[in-house]
């Protein structure tokens, strides 16, 4: 056990600038963190309301179309992404690829 005690030294100007760069700074990440992270549940949330329409899209399609085929229907609903599909397929990359879910007129 010490014969004197310690003595408190204020705080220097020098200490109160790096904790409050250093508290700013973890505030800051936290707050990246949390709009990130915000962000991205957004999107999975819109994913899974689009991949719900779709389903249901699909369903009334079989459901209400005669002779109507899974891939009709997928076809009907979605041409924006069969014709994406198609682009990448031509590429020059991907031409030993088989496609695959493609319609056939």
């Amino acid at each position: 056990m010490p014969s004197r005690p310690l003595r408190h030294t204020a705080p220097t100007l020098r200490d109160r600038a790096f904790w409050a760069a250093a508290t700013a700074l973890v505030l800051g990440q936290l707050l990246a963190f949390w709009m990130l992270c915000a962000h991205q549940v957004r999107k999975a949330e819109v994913r899974h309301a689009s991949t719900q329409v779709e389903q249901l899209a699909v369903a009334d399609c079989l459901r209400y179309l005669p002779n109507a085929t899974l891939t009709s229907c997928a076809a009907r609903i979605a041409p924006a992404a069969r014709d994406a599909q198609a682009v990448v397929a031509a590429s020059p990359a991907t031409t030993t690829a088989v496609p695959v879910n493609y319609v056939y007129h």
